[in-house]
């Protein structure tokens, strides 16, 4: 049986999707991610029912550094839609 998606996991190919696309702003793209997994995956490996279950504020009060949240997370959430990792 397998389990939920991680995270990470739909983060990596969002990248590697994004690199393709729009390699100008991958490395920004990636930091945040990277910040967002972390920030997550405190207790665990962060799935993406964690990443959705997540309130959006609370994610920006808790990453005032990612000036460039709400544009990663509006990509990522269509990513995830447009290549079926949610419905």
């Amino acid at each position: 049986m397998q389990g939920e998606p991680l995270l990470i996991h739909a983060a990596e190919n969002f990248l590697g999707e994004l690199s393709r696309q729009r390699p100008w702003v991958k490395a920004s793209y990636e930091d945040t991610l990277n910040d967002l997994d972390d920030l997550l995956s405190a207790e665990q490996p962060a799935t993406l029912g964690d990443y959705l279950a997540a309130d959006r504020t609370e994610l920006q009060a808790r990453l005032p550094h990612a000036h460039n949240l709400a544009d990663v997370l509006d990509d990522f959430d269509a990513y995830l839609r447009e290549w079926r990792w949610v419905s």
